[in-house]
């Protein structure tokens, strides 16, 4: 791998991160993420009675939504261009560190999972007044296109926003790389190798730490492939 393409992927390296997905313990925490990042998709799971007559189905189709709400937060451009500004929450409604949210919030008397938006801490609502949610056991696509509904437009300026800044930077590292390399020298452990082949004689300050210089008794050289 050249020196230039290894600039970019360690830069690209950087911002694949972890998405944004966070399981809400309790109520404070919830406030505290909803307050973190600007976009919030929370997805509240209902609350359910786990006696006798709990339908284990219905577990197994809340595992299956929980799964559906953190593959979206892997996904691009949330899982790396947009780790910073959005967050995917699920809240269950069934602990009771968090059913007073049950409260703060309208909820749906249908028993089913609900999300909601929330911007800047405060819940989306429509030009009409109404709450943005979407109600059910959703597919992938089904959430995705409910995000991009309320926040697409925003989103989408922020992604490209975050490319173009990537690229100035890629630009202005290769630059100095190539200002670096037309020393041959590192001084100050700058370019990485020098005109007599692949050894590099690195920078004075980490490898002579005596105060030795190039020519002094600390000359040292690593093998860079």
């Amino acid at each position: 791998m050249n020196y230039k393409n290894m600039i970019v992927a360690l830069m690209l390296g950087s911002m694949m991160l972890d998405a944004k997905y966070v399981s809400i313990k309790n109520e404070h925490q919830f406030f505290d993420e909803i307050n973190l990042v600007e976009f919030v998709i929370a997805c509240f799971l209902p609350k359910i009675e786990y006696d006798k007559n709990f339908d284990r189905s219905a577990k197994k189709d809340i595992q299956l939504l929980q799964d559906v709400v953190k593959s979206t937060a892997m996904s691009d451009p949330y899982k790396k261009m947009l780790r910073q500004e959005v967050a995917f929450l699920v809240v269950d409604l069934s602990k009771k560190s968090l059913q007073d949210l049950s409260e703060k919030y309208p909820m749906n008397s249908s028993g089913m999972p609900q999300f909601l938006l929330f911007k800047d801490g405060k819940v989306v609502s429509t030009l009409s007044g109404q709450l943005a949610q979407l109600i059910g056991f959703i597919s992938k696509k089904d959430l995705m296109d409910f995000v991009d509904e309320f926040f697409g437009t925003r989103l989408d300026e922020l992604v490209e926003k975050k490319e173009d800044d990537l690229e100035k930077k890629r630009e202005l590292d290769v630059a100095k790389y190539q200002a670096y390399a037309a020393y041959r020298y590192p001084y100050g452990a700058y370019a990485p190798y020098n005109s007599w082949g692949p050894y590099a004689y690195s920078g004075y300050t980490h490898f002579y730490p005596y105060g030795y210089g190039r020519f002094g008794y600390g000359f040292t050289h690593v093998y860079i492939p």
